[in-house]
């Protein structure tokens, strides 16, 4: 797990499990600010100095966040299907393909 934090604040975090970002949350009072964006990279970084490809997942309906993801060079993969929401799959490598 990683923090990100704001005068003595937990403001974002992000979970990594092996090659892939599980989860990663900002205070919604904090979006478009920039720090989605330093979470992420910060998450990328990471893992990308252990994994040449990582992945994360995210709800096909959440069209502000599969497009932030877009925005920070992940390539759309697999639709996830199963029980709940359809899920998306994307997937980052250190050769930007």
């Amino acid at each position: 797990m990683h923090c990100l934090s704001q005068e003595g604040r937990i403001i974002g975090f992000s979970i990594l499990d092996g090659s892939t970002i599980d989860l990663m949350m900002i205070d919604p009072d904090r979006h478009r600010r920039g720090l989605d964006r330093r979470l992420l990279r910060h998450a990328e970084e990471t893992l990308l100095a252990r994994y040449a490809t990582i992945r994360l997942e995210s709800f096909a309906d959440n069209a502000a966040a599969n497009s932030f993801y877009a925005a920070c060079g992940w390539r759309h993969g697999d639709r996830l299907e199963g029980e709940g929401p359809t899920r998306v799959e994307y997937v980052k490598n250190a050769r930007g393909d």
